[in-house]
């Protein structure tokens, strides 16, 4: 397959209503040969995302090194078009339309050349690598079209603009291999990585995905409601959700976002070698610290995240960080999912012991209370210092990774919200204007219905970040003014991962209460976001 195919297919995706995305990405797919090896990278191109997340790999290129390339290939002048465009697709694109180099024999791009080229840009360490990574990228855009250039340029800073989430690429694969949407939901949640997931539905292999080590699953989730006894009740302390994949030789440790950050905690890996049992647990990563005459103060979220992001300068942090284990997913190489709670939780206790009192080492399963009488569990809230919320477990449910459990709850807890930025008010940085607040929306029908404003919680690098994606995304391409207000609507193609307080009704309206930015994701689809009738739950 030609790269022209893939480049001409995410145009059209890119410009189309979300509900011909699929269907776009479908016919693309179905024109693959059955015995090609191109199902995965295409699938893959189309996302933008080269490699699955829990992958150690980095691109390790920024705008400039692309521009760099750029330059030594067209004979336009590339500053003024980033001055112009500031997105660099859109450069690379007017760039490309007028060269000043030429191959030799030139031959059309193919799709699985741009791929395994990118890809190994992002293997490409130590010295030299970035006049290596340039020699590559300026190969690619001197055989490149302007549309090629466009795309590939996107893709390298992955930031690919089509508008193309994991539904809607589900219900791709879907439609052109014919297989039932929710066999693919089932297998991805269990093996989060479309690309390989398109290949074991054209195999008919979707049951054979399960639960395994090294490969993180997708978590399951817990809505929100008031407590019912008896039940079985464990406290939820601040810090970061994390998946524990411990093995006879090694042990891995996965985000909520599925990203691994073993390497940061190598003293609780060390600690956890002395576990005889193999398992795969849902646990908490929190911590503790000193702070003046305080001690073993229990961290919060954004400390462990700042813990985490420091990478290897956590081993001189003062955080102490410890894993709290709520849940067994595997045991012995077996997934136990389908088991019913109370038997996993009996499992989980007599491997890592007895609940431990904090602050303790290592890792210790959560404390469980069996609760019969509706005040006390607002005395668990008083006896377990430092808990934000319950989660209240059925005895009997089982764990339904990449599902939201209708047999277990959160109690207390902030909600959590998926939103699609619609509008931006533009503010004045340290040095540029930046985007100071965004509009959020959730899907109701065929439509986005604005929901509020928010800008806290993203640290400077990826307010950046966003910035950058926003300004690409504005739909009047207007000069930003400094002062007063200032908002431009944008394509919805960015989703805020949002903590909220509530929500209420102001006339007629829903708004959400104390949204707080907990991440985002580019190259989203109106599709990922959450419906507007969550609100109503949360009111509720």
């Amino acid at each position: 397959m030609h790269y022209s195919r893939i480049a001409q297919a995410l145009q059209e995706i890119s410009r189309a209503s979300r509900g011909c995305k699929a269907d776009l990405a479908a016919g693309l797919l179905s024109e693959i040969e059955p015995d090609s090896e191109m199902l995965c990278p295409a699938v893959r191109l189309l996302l933008g995302e080269l490699w699955p997340p829990w992958e150690e790999r980095e691109m390790g290129i920024g705008p400039e090194a692309l521009m760099t390339a750029l330059a030594e290939v067209s004979d336009q002048d590339i500053p003024s078009l980033w001055e112009r465009f500031s997105d660099i697709g859109q450069v690379a694109e007017a760039a490309l339309e007028q060269k000043g180099q030429h191959s030799l024999f030139h031959e059309p791009l193919k799709a699985l050349s741009v791929y395994e080229s990118l890809r190994r840009i992002s293997e490409m360490r130590g010295k030299e690598s970035e006049q290596r990574k340039n020699a590559l990228l300026r190969g690619l855009f001197l055989e490149a079209t302007p549309q090629e250039g466009k795309f590939i340029a996107r893709t390298a800073l992955r930031n690919l603009q089509a508008g193309i989430g994991h539904k809607t690429m589900i219900a791709a694969i879907s439609s052109s291999l014919n297989c039932d949407p929710e066999e693919i939901e089932r297998a991805y949640s269990l093996k989060p990585d479309l690309g390989s997931i398109a290949v074991m539905a054209q195999w008919r292999k979707l049951n054979e995905a399960t639960v395994q080590a090294k490969t993180p699953i997708r978590f399951m989730l817990f809505r929100q409601r008031d407590p019912e006894v008896p039940g079985c009740f464990l406290p939820r302390y601040p810090g970061l959700r994390v998946q524990v994949h411990k093995g006879k030789k090694e042990t891995f440790i996965f985000t909520s976002h599925l990203r691994n950050i073993t390497a940061f905690l190598s003293n609780i890996t060390l600690q956890l070698d002395r576990v005889e049992s193999d398992f795969v647990a849902d646990c908490l990563l929190i911590g503790f610290q000193d702070r003046g005459s305080l001690r073993n103060v229990i961290c919060s979220q954004a400390e462990m995240l700042w813990y985490i992001n420091r990478r290897h300068l956590s081993r001189k942090s003062r955080i102490r960080p410890a894993l709290m284990a709520y849940d067994l997913i595997a045991w012995q190489g077996k997934d136990i999912c389908s088991m019913p709670y109370q038997h996993r939780r009996e499992k989980l206790v007599s491997m890592l012991g007895n609940p431990q009192i904090m602050p303790f080492q290592g890792i210790s399963p959560a404390p469980e209370y069996v609760l019969t009488d509706p005040g006390a569990v607002d005395e668990l809230f008083s006896k377990a210092a430092g808990a934000r919320a319950l989660l209240m477990r059925d005895p009997e449910a089982p764990y339904l990774p990449g599902m939201i459990s209708k047999e277990d709850f959160i109690i207390g807890a902030e909600q959590k919200l998926a939103a699609m930025i619609v509008r931006v008010s533009w503010g004045q940085g340290k040095n540029e204007i930046m985007a100071g607040k965004y509009q959020v929306a959730l899907r109701n029908d065929d439509e986005l219905v604005p929901v509020g404003w928010t800008g806290f919680g993203l640290s400077e690098p990826d307010r950046l970040r966003l910035f950058h994606a926003l300004k690409s995304l504005a739909i009047n391409k207007g000069e930003c003014e400094v002062g007063g207000d200032s908002e431009e609507p944008v394509l919805a193609q960015v989703l805020l991962n949002l903590k909220i307080k509530g929500a209420h009704k102001r006339a007629g309206r829903y708004v959400i209460d104390h949204p707080v930015i907990e991440g985002f994701v580019l190259n989203a689809s109106p599709g990922d976001a959450d419906e507007l009738s969550r609100l109503e739950e949360i009111r509720s």
